[in-house]
C-alpha cells in the first residue's frame, strides 16, 4: 500500500483545484518558507479525520477554507481526497484503489466519502487503524512531531507503539466494549430498579388488568347491543322509507289525474268560452233586430196614429156630410154623384186601415217573438255565465287540490330526502359500530397479548432477580473481605506514609539534611 495522489480544492492556500502525484520512488516537496508545503501535509492530516485545530495549526475548523486575498474571492467549502493504492489488500475494504474524501463547508457541516460513497468518521479511522496511517499513526510526521513523541508521557507513547504493533484497532474495540459494558451494567441497574418498581405495582397491575378484561368484556356486550339496536333502527327506517316511497307514488298518480282533470276542465271552459262569444255575437245581432224592429214599430204606430187621425176626421166629415144630405135633400144629381165617391174613397181608407192594422198585427207578432226569442237568448246567457261561473270555481278547487298535492308531495320528497339521509347516516353508524367493534376485538387481542408477554416479563424479571439477589449476596461477601483487605492496605499505607515523612529508611545524616 503506498500514496498515489493527493487532491486539495478550497483548502488553505489551494483554492483551486490542485492534484498531487506521488511516484513509486520518493517524492520531496521543497519551497521557501511560507509557500504551503506544510498545509499538504495538513491536508492528508485532515483528510483522514483530524478533528484538532490545533493539529491542523488553525483557531477553528473554519480556517481550512481558503480565506481569500484582495484580488481573490473567498470559496465557500474546502475539499480534500486522497487515493491509495489496496492492491496487497493492507486496508480493510474490497477494491484495488481506495479514494478517501473529506468536505467541509462554512456552516459547519462536514462530509465523508470512500470511493465517492457516503461515509462516517467513524467508519474511516476504522479503516486506518493498524496501518500506521491512524490518527495516532507515525507515518505522517510534521514539524516538531519527533521531539513530541519523545517529551510524551510513558502511557501517550504506548499508543504510537500499539498503533506501530498493530493492536490499536483490538485496545479500541476493547475499550468500545468496555463502555459498552458499562451502559450495561447501569441499563441493569435501571432495570433492576424498574423490577423493584414493578414489584411493587403488580397487584394493582392485577386488579386494572382484571378490570379492564371486565370493561372489555362489558365494552363487547354493548356493542352487541348497539350494532342490534342500529340494525333494528336501521330495518325501521328502510320500512319507513319503503312506505314514503309508495306514498310518494301514490301521490305522484294522484297528482298526475288532478292534471289530467285539470287540463280537460281547461279546455272544456276553452270551449264553453268560445260557445259564449257565438251567443255573445247572436246576441247583440238579436238585439240590433229589436232595435230596428221597435224603430219600425214606432214609426208604423205613429203612421197608426195619422191614420186614427184621418179616420176621425173623415167620420166627422162623414157625419158632416150626412147632416147635409139630410138638410139638402133637394139637391142636384151632381151632390149624390159627390157622396157615392166620397163613400167610395171612405171605403178605400177603410180598406187600407184594415190593411195596416193587420199589417200592424203582424209586426206586433213578429216583435212578440222576437221579444221571446231574446228572453230565450238572454237566459241562455245567463245559464252560460253560470255555468262558466261553476266551472271557474271547479277549476280553483282543482287547482288549490293540486297546489295541495303537490305540497304534499314536497313534504314526501322532503321527507324521502331526510329518511334517505338517516338511513345513509345509519348505514355509516353501522360501519363505524362494526369498526370500532373490530378494533376492540383486536385491541383485546392486543391486550391479551400483552398480558401474556407481561406475565413472560414479570417470569423472568423474577428469575432474574432472584439469580442477582444470590449474586448481590455473593459481592456482599467479596465486599466485605475487600473491605478488610483494605483496611490492611490502608494500615500499611499509614505506616509507609509515616517512614517516609520520618525518613527511616535513610542513614541518620541524611535523614537531618531532609528534615
Amino acid at each position: 500500500m503506498y500514496l498515489k495522489s493527493l487532491e486539495v480544492q478550497g483548502f488553505k492556500s489551494f483554492p483551486d483545484k490542485t492534484v498531487i502525484r506521488f511516484g513509486g520512488d520518493i517524492t520531496a516537496i521543497v519551497g521557501p518558507n511560507g509557500s504551503g508545503k506544510s498545509n499538504i501535509s495538513d491536508a492528508i492530516v485532515w483528510v483522514m479525520g483530524e478533528q484538532s485545530t490545533k493539529t491542523l495549526r488553525g483557531a477553528k475548523m473554519e480556517d481550512v477554507i481558503f480565506g481569500g486575498t484582495q484580488k481573490r474571492s473567498a470559496v465557500g467549502f474546502a475539499e480534500a481526497t486522497l487515493t491509495l493504492d489496496n492492491t496487497d489488500r493492507a486496508l480493510p475494504y474490497d477494491a484495488d484503489e481506495v479514494m478517501v474524501t473529506r468536505r467541509y463547508y462554512r456552516s459547519g457541516d462536514s462530509e465523508y466519502y470512500i470511493n465517492r460513497q457516503s461515509a462516517r468518521l467513524r467508519d474511516i479511522h476504522e479503516m486506518f487503524m493498524d496501518t500506521g496511517l491512524g490518527k495516532e499513526g507515525y507515518s505522517n510526521i510534521g514539524q516538531g512531531r519527533i521531539d513530541e513523541i519523545l517529551s510524551l508521557k510513558s502511557a501517550d507513547r504506548r499508543e504510537i507503539f500499539e498503533e506501530a504493533a498493530g493492536i490499536s484497532k483490538y485496545r479500541h474495540r476493547k475499550e468500545e466494549t468496555e463502555r459498552k459494558l458499562g451502559h450495561t451494567e447501569d441499563n441493569l441497574l435501571r432495570i433492576g430498579d424498574l423490577v423493584s418498581e414493578l414489584e411493587t405495582q403488580l397487584e394493582p397491575l392485577k386488579q386494572q388488568s382484571e378490570k379492564a378484561a371486565k370493561y372489555l368484556e362489558l365494552k363487547e356486550e354493548l356493542q352487541g347491543v348497539e350494532v342490534a339496536v342500529w340494525l333494528d333502527t336501521l330495518e325501521k327506517l328502510s320500512a319507513a322509507a319503503k312506505k314514503a316511497e309508495e306514498d310518494h307514488a301514490s301521490a305522484a298518480f294522484v297528482l298526475q289525474q288532478a292534471h289530467d282533470d285539470l287540463n280537460k276542465l281547461y279546455a272544456q271552459s276553452e270551449q264553453l268560452s268560445a260557445e259564449l262569444r257565438h251567443r255573445d255575437e247572436e246576441l247583440e245581432s238579436t238585439r240590433a233586430q229589436v232595435s230596428m224592429l221597435e224603430a219600425n214599430h214606432q214609426q208604423l204606430e205613429g203612421q197608426m196614429a195619422v191614420l186614427r187621425g184621418n179616420v176621425q176626421n173623415n167620420e166627422a166629415n162623414i157625419a158632416r156630410i150626412e147632416e147635409e144630405l139630410q138638410g139638402q135633400e133637394d139637391r142636384s144629381g151632381g151632390i149624390s154623384s159627390q157622396m157615392e165617391q166620397t163613400q167610395q174613397r171612405i171605403a178605400q181608407i177603410d180598406e187600407a186601415l184594415a190593411g195596416k192594422r193587420a199589417q200592424l198585427e203582424k209586426l206586433g207578432q213578429e216583435l212578440s217573438a222576437m221579444t221571446a226569442n231574446a228572453q230565450g237568448i238572454t237566459r241562455q246567457f245567463l245559464e252560460l255565465r253560470t255555468a262558466q261561473s261553476d266551472l271557474t270555481a271547479d277549476i280553483a278547487g282543482r287547482k288549490a287540490d293540486i297546489q295541495g298535492l303537490e305540497t304534499a308531495l314536497e313534504q314526501t320528497d322532503s321527507r324521502m330526502e331526510e329518511l334517505k339521509s338517516d338511513l345513509d347516516a345509519g348505514k355509516t353508524r353501522r360501519e363505524e359500530a362494526e369498526a370500532a367493534l373490530e378494533d376492540c376485538s383486536r385491541q383485546l387481542r392486543q391486550a391479551q397479548d400483552a398480558v401474556t408477554a407481561a406475565n413472560n416479563t414479570i417470569s423472568g424479571y423474577t428469575l432474574r432477580h432472584k439469580t442477582r439477589a444470590e449474586r448481590a449476596e455473593k459481592l456482599e461477601e467479596e465486599l466485605r473481605q475487600l473491605t478488610s483487605e483494605l483496611e490492611g492496605v490502608e494500615a500499611k499505607l499509614r505506616v509507609f506514609r509515616a517512614m517516609e515523612r520520618d525518613y527511616e529508611s535513610y542513614q541518620k545524616s541524611v535523614r537531618n539534611v531532609m528534615q
